[in-house]
């Protein structure tokens, strides 16, 4: 009966453990990031990769990994040239994104709550990168999961990030005169708890 007791005791706090005890791995199924290009200064188009991995560690490491060459516009020959011309995936095969978040901070977001943060975040894209920040809506729809959404489109310079300069082969190609050079980026990241296990 005590082991019993004892074995019960051990799930609960195990269920109730805090953020900063747990680690949190991306959800690929459930997110998303994705831009929106805009040419001849009128026409939207939307874009986005689906197939993303990475996770937060017990310390607040935050690494997500964007494979390029997983690029869906809904047109194969303009995915093949954003790959190709664009990303240049053989030399450039993924971005990644890091961050360092202090969990402790959200040990008081209870299942259904949300609240709005501004995190500050490390862009690694094309070779170059980039500190920036984005406000977003961190929410916990279950005991075991968290969401993380942009709150508002983060602005991309391409200039940035040495792409500007791709754009005048997809410009020619498509034969369009313009295409903007900073590009709305929206991201919904999912991640589900995954409870350390004590050695």
């Amino acid at each position: 009966m005590q082991s019993l007791v004892t074995g019960a005791l051990c799930a609960l706090l195990l269920l109730a453990s805090p953020l900063a005890l747990a680690e949190w791995q991306l959800d690929g199924d459930t997110s998303r990031i994705s831009f929106v290009s805009v040419k001849r200064g009128k026409m939207a188009e939307v874009q986005r990769f689906d197939q993303l991995s990475g996770q937060i560690d017990d310390k607040g490491a935050v690494r997500i990994i964007v494979p390029l060459a997983s690029i869906d516009s809904g047109l194969a020959l303009r995915d093949e040239r954003m790959r190709n011309s664009f990303f240049e995936v053989e030399r450039f095969p993924e971005a990644t994104i890091t961050s360092q978040l202090d969990l402790s901070l959200y040990d008081d977001l209870q299942v259904g709550q949300s609240r709005s943060e501004t995190i500050d975040f490390n862009l690694d894209l094309h070779g170059q990168q980039r500190r920036l920040k984005s406000e977003v809506l961190v929410s916990r729809p279950s005991e075991g999961r968290i969401e993380v959404a942009t709150m508002e489109p983060l602005v991309l310079k391409l200039v940035d990030f040495d792409l500007e300069e791709k754009l005048e082969p997809l410009k020619e190609v498509a034969n369009i005169p313009s295409i903007t050079p900073e590009v709305p980026v929206f991201a919904v990241l999912g991640f589900r708890q995954v409870i350390k296990q004590n050695p």
